[in-house]
């Protein structure tokens, strides 16, 4: 899943504060923070984040330079859009409380599907605006500035693998001047960019671990095989949101779907800050000791490698029905960007985002479009869908890895 929300100017603190020599995060022993995006590589920025760097790019400086890549006055601005890429809580526990050798797999599988959502979105919502005569002009930008720190707790403390993508609200337009990024055009492509990242997710793991997948109730896909206790017992801010929506608005209200600002209200009411000082191994001893208490015995966990296979789950989107490439203005409008989301939501094992791609491109061309169930529907953002963007011709520009930003 992908939550994005705007960041300000002056939130470098809140993911580099404790980062040091020593690599500590949000919980001890968190890894420092890595640059990606063709937008960092052109500023020099590569390697791990520096607290200095990060504080320029979300304040709109060039860290290598004494210069402003965008106008707005400094403390009055939007500094950028954290992208949350968060794993599910059954991969969560399969990378973080599973046995070794699968949960490297698990980590690496969030990594690879992070990177493809993230190129995607370098590709297809990147951009800048620029004003003449009264029009304005909508046109693609060489690349993105961000910042990717990977984290493994919740604010809770419970197990919970997920990655901050820092995007700055900085960009280079294609006639070569840096200017803010458009933040819109950006948020209409975050809830394709979420069902991208949720297949190659799927994908890398049935690949790499052989696991089967199941959709819940909610309409999100989760491992096979674990206790549902489990995922229960290690969902605190879950069951505390859910704990003051019974409180305050009753049994009447349906849990999903939610209004953006009910849920917002939810998640905030008791939002706790996270213990910087405990060490993890302790973190860990005590998750084993609240699983133990209640009857879960954690090394069960290993059961769910193989299911795959067993139960012959097939890969809906995986022939290949073509090169990748699509044209000009049909990847612009909203009903392509659902038709990519559809097609990564149907796949019970996944598939990348060139997969992804291919198939969406082939019902386009035999005129076909697929139901698109209600839970992708509600990942659409109807504000931000009503916001129409010119075509634009974008060249693809491969030269910087994501995967080599995001901690691997």
């Amino acid at each position: 899943m992908l939550r994005a929300q705007v960041v300000g100017d002056d939130r470098a603190a809140y993911y580099v504060a404790d980062l040091g020599p020593a690599g500590r995060g949000p919980v001890a022993g968190e890894s420092p923070g890595r640059w990606s995006g063709r937008g960092a590589d052109r500023l020099g920025l590569r390697g791990e984040v520096a607290a200095a760097d990060l504080e320029a790019v979300l304040a709109g400086r060039d860290p290598g330079a004494d210069r402003w890549l965008r106008r707005e006055a400094p403390g009055r601005s939007v500094g950028g859009v954290d992208l949350v890429w968060c794993a599910p809580k059954s991969v969560s526990l399969l990378g973080l409380l599973g046995p070794a050798e699968l949960a490297r797999e698990v980590t690496a599988a969030h990594h690879e599907a992070v990177a493809d959502a993230a190129a995607y979105l370098e590709r297809d919502a990147a951009g800048v605006r620029r004003s003449s005569g009264g029009s304005v002009r909508h046109l693609p930008a060489a690349g993105l500035v961000a910042a990717g720190f990977t984290h493994r707790t919740s604010r809770a403390l419970d197990p919970h693998l997920h990655t901050h993508l820092v995007v700055a609200n900085v960009a280079q337009g294609p006639d070569g001047l840096w200017s803010g990024l458009d933040t819109r055009r950006l948020f209409r492509h975050v809830a394709t960019a979420s069902a991208l990242y949720d297949a190659r997710l799927r994908h890398e793991l049935v690949r790499r671990a052989g696991v089967a997948w199941e959709r819940t109730a909610a309409g999100r896909w989760e491992v096979t095989g674990i206790d549902p206790v489990a995922l229960r017992l290690f969902s605190q801010r879950a069951a505390s949101m859910d704990e003051h929506r019974w409180r305050t608005r009753g049994r009447e209200e349906p849990v999903r779907p939610r209004s953006r600002g009910r849920w917002a209200e939810d998640f905030h009411h008791d939002r706790p800050a996270k213990d910087t000082e405990l060490a993890w191994s302790d973190l860990v001893r005590t998750w084993r000791a609240r699983a133990a208490d209640v009857g879960v015995d954690l090394s069960e966990l290993a059961r769910v490698v193989g299911r795959a296979d067993a139960l012959g789950i097939a890969d809906v989107a995986s022939p290949t029905l073509g090169s990748g490439s699509t044209v000009g203005g049909q990847r612009e409008g909203p009903e392509h960007r659902r038709l990519l989301a559809a097609v990564a939501e149907a796949s019970p094992s996944g598939c990348t985002v060139r997969r992804a791609e291919d198939v969406a491109a082939a019902l386009r061309g035999l005129g076909a479009m697929p139901p698109i169930d209600d839970h992708v529907r509600r990942r659409s953002s109807p504000g931000h869908e009503q916001i129409r963007a010119p075509v634009v011709d974008r060249g693809v520009d491969r030269s910087v890895g994501w995967g080599d930003g995001l901690g691997r």
